[in-house]
This record gives C-alpha cells, structure tokens and sequence, in this order.
C-alpha cells in the first residue's frame, strides 16, 4: 500500500499541510511538531515523490554549489558535506562544481541557470561581479557566498572575516604573545583603503584592531603578504626560516595557511607551537588529524549551509521574493596544540548584524 501525506498527517496528529510544510523543510514550525511529523514518516515509511513534485512545478529538484576548490585542506571540501545534507532534508539533490577561481567556469556555472539544469545556485562568485551575475542568471535563484558589496543585489550568506580575525588575534594576545604576525596580510597599497571590503582587508582590521587596543605596535615584518593556499603557507614557513625571525605568535588568514605555514617551518625543524605558536580561520576538518592539531576560529557549516540553501529554497518555492538579505554564519574558537597543550571550551559567537 502507498502511504500518503494524509497518512502521516494522520500519525502525526497535524494537519497535511503541516506535513508538507514541515518535510519541505520549514522553518516556522516547532522543534516538536518537527520531530512528530518526521518520526511519523519514518514509522510509515513515507518518501517525498520528488519527481512528481518537481514535474507539478517545472523544476529540476537540483540544486548547485559553485566553489573555488574542494582539495581537502579547503574550506569548501569542509562546507559541501552540510550543504548536500541542508539540500537532501529538503527534497533537492546537490551538485557540486569546483572552479579554481576561473572566470569563464564560473560564467558557465551561472548560464545553466537558463537550460533549467538546476532551479538555483550558492555560488562563490570569485572576481565576477555581481551585475554580472545577474546579467548572465537572468534573475534566476541564486545565494552569494561572501559578497561583500555595499548594496547586494544577491541574497548572500558570509563569514564575518574582520571579527574572526579579531577573535583569533585577541585570544593569542590572552595566552602571552606579544610579537604576532598576520600571515596573508593585504598588499601595502590596498592598507591606506580605508573602505576596503575584500577578505585580506577585513582579516587586517580585524587584526590591526585588537592589537591597537592592546597597545601593541606592528611592524610591517609583521604584516606578512601572500598566503590563503596551502602551498603559499609552506613558502612562507621556508622563507621565514631562511630570513629568520623572533614572532612567538602567527595569525593564519585562513587553515590552508596555517598548515600550509607548520608544514613549511617543521622543513627546517621550526616546532609548533615549541617555537611558535600558530592560529588559523575556518575550522577545515583535516586540522583535526595533523601534528599538531591546529587551533582555529571555526565556522558553523551546519549554520552556513542551512542559513544559505535556506535562502535559495525560499527563492525557488516563491515562498520570498522581497529585497536581498545578507547574513553571518555563526563561529567559535577551537583550542587545539598548535597554541599549547590541552583544549579549553569553545567561545560560540552568533550572528553578527548584517
């Protein structure tokens, strides 16, 4: 026998509406009714028919993730794990395109919009501006990932890079340091930007912040350039090495570095965090399984994903159609050993103000 939504509705003791509210992954329907409809479901066996559904429609039930890389000491190869769950609970399948920041890959990635191979995109824009984007998408359904335009013309979910920068460079100055660098500082030149909204920029303020209430100075030694790639991160630690240096601290623009950075000073028998004690921005998983394990401001995947295909659901479903939204994923300091021995509670932030 087919089960029904009214046979779960039924079960449940709720209304088929709230059934198909709550299974289409709802956001206004109580934790326990929540939990009531889906363990009903569960009991009776009963499926989404997602095709049926999307033929009703005249969607796809696909939606696409497009990501700058997905090597495994990225932050994205971390993200798209939540972002196939967030899309799986509610009824759509993830797909997933890494781009290395090209261009004409991510214009590609938009344009599909058009042919209806997929109903909406999160999309990591890179250098293609966001007229652009709308140019090419025609309109259609899309969630930017960190864009930090002054006025969006996108729905966007971002990480708020300048204060998890302050976070991280706050908590080395709590645990003793005092001559710390910021490992993928901006360009001197883009410095004197005052409005600079880049993520370099950001990470900078956010860095130059704390220390200033610190009362600590900073030299340009400090402000070391490069970074945001693995690989970078190994240049530098070879480069300080052979240029020697006196920081006790570093401030990773972002976990590819800073592993990258440990990998590249151990080279030369540099021992973290012995000699140097290092912090990096993101919460990667693979930072878990090296040596040392790495400490780091997190960012909640499970908030991103669900803050972002959240968004871009309602877009598709025409359950919102109103102006652009921006909002913040939440984060959280990881303590691990690349600071010091032992691990301390995390400190959770929320949202911050959009």
């Amino acid at each position: 026998m087919v089960v029904t939504l009214k046979d779960v509705a039924a079960e449940a003791g709720v209304s088929p509406a709230t059934v198909s509210y709550t299974l289409r992954g709802g956001q206004y329907v109580s934790e326990h009714t929540s939990k009531k409809v889906r363990e009903a479901a569960d009991r009776l066996g009963y499926t989404i028919n997602v095709a049926a559904r999307n033929l009703r429609y005249g969607r796809t039930g696909v939606i696409e993730t497009v990501v700058r890389g997905l090597d495994l000491s990225s932050f994205y190869a971390h993200m798209v794990t939540h972002v196939r769950q967030s899309c799986e609970d509610r009824g759509y399948q993830a797909v997933f395109m890494q781009t290395e920041g090209e261009t004409q890959t991510i214009r590609n990635a938009v344009s599909k919009l058009n042919n209806q191979s997929c109903d909406g995109i999160l999309l990591d824009a890179g250098a293609l501006a966001p007229r652009t984007v709308r140019s090419l998408s025609q309109n259609r359904p899309i969630v930017l990932l960190d864009d930090l335009s002054a006025s969006p013309l996108f729905d966007t979910i971002y990480m708020p890079r300048d204060e998890m920068s302050r976070m991280a460079t706050q908590y080395m100055i709590d645990i003793g340091c005092r001559n710390i660098a910021l490992i993928g500082a901006p360009q001197e030149s883009d410095r004197h930007y005052r409005h600079g909204r880049n993520e370099p920029m950001l990470q900078y303020k956010g860095f130059m912040s704390a220390m200033n209430d610190a009362g600590l100075s900073v030299t340009d030694k400090q402000l070391v350039q490069d970074g945001w790639r693995y690989f970078k991160g190994v240049d530098i630690g070879h480069q300080m090495i052979r240029e020697g240096f006196d920081f006790d601290g570093a401030v990773c623009v972002n976990d590819s570095t800073a592993l990258g950075l440990i990998r590249g000073l151990a080279d030369g028998g540099v021992q973290v965090p012995r000699d140097l004690k290092v912090i990096g921005i993101d919460g990667v998983s693979i930072g878990e399984f090296t040596v040392p394990r790495l400490t780091t401001i997190a960012v909640d995947m499970v908030d991103l994903a669900e803050k972002g295909i959240g968004m871009l659901v309602e877009r598709i479903e025409g359950k919102y159609d109103g102006k652009p939204r921006r909002m913040s994923v939440k984060y959280s300091l990881k303590v691990k050993e690349s600071c010091g021995e032992g691990e301390a509670e995390p400190v959770v932030k929320t949202d911050s103000a959009a």
